[in-house]
């Protein structure tokens, strides 16, 4: 009963975009034990965190255009696309907060 070869890169967007918001609000979600940002407003984790996230965008892509289902296909051509470009625009965003911080 395990998930078909066409819907694995589906799922992993999903997965991604699920812990990308985990990532983005951890601080909210956390508050007791929270590193996202730390006393020091150090944004290396979260960028780290959100770099491999963007990473994982690109194998969900690769993944999908891999498959032989169209819609599978036009799915993650879009959806990791769109993905992909809005979490790069929030990593350059956080690199120069986190330039900009630094002492």
């Amino acid at each position: 009963m395990g998930i078909s070869k066409e819907n694995k890169p589906i799922l992993l967007t999903v997965i991604l975009l699920a812990a990308a918001f985990v990532v983005f609000f951890a601080n909210w979600l956390f508050p007791q034990n929270s590193i996202f940002p730390n006393e020091t407003g150090d944004l290396t984790i979260p960028l780290w965190l959100f770099f491999a996230i963007d990473a994982g965008f690109i194998v969900a892509l690769v993944l999908g255009v891999r498959t032989k289902k169209p819609r599978v296909v036009w799915f993650s051509i879009i959806a990791n696309s769109i993905f992909f470009i809005l979490l790069s625009g929030l990593i350059f965003l956080l690199a120069i907060a986190n330039g900009i911080s630094e002492p």
